[in-house]
């Protein structure tokens, strides 16, 4: 059966602690690492289903990321000061190494 276009606005993270977090197609594919997963057809299982699974990637790094997504969405093309964002120091190695991995 072919997804509808609700389906294919949304995609699937799931980390390796078993949290699932629902955001914007749109939002994901600022992600090199996400792009190429979900634009690669019949490459990649997540092209299809609109899940990806990061078993590496704990849920408060991937929440992280997410919120990264949305304030990097928000502010791409403003021509105002861009406010910082805020990671707390336990968890800035393990971002950046998500970072890294998902090329954002």
């Amino acid at each position: 059966m072919a997804a509808t276009t609700t389906e294919n606005e949304y995609v699937t993270l799931e980390s390796s602690d078993g949290f699932q977090f629902i955001i914007h197609r749109e939002a994901a594919m600022l992600s090199g690492t996400v792009r190429n997963m979900l634009s690669s057809a019949g490459q990649f299982t997540e092209s299809t289903e609109g899940v990806i699974h990061f078993r590496d990637i704990k849920a408060v790094i991937l929440e992280k990321v997410c919120k990264y997504w949305y304030y990097k969405a928000r502010h791409l093309n403003s021509v105002t000061e861009i406010p910082h964002f805020e990671i707390e120091p336990e968890y800035v190695l393990e971002t950046l190494m998500a970072a890294d991995f998902l090329d954002t």
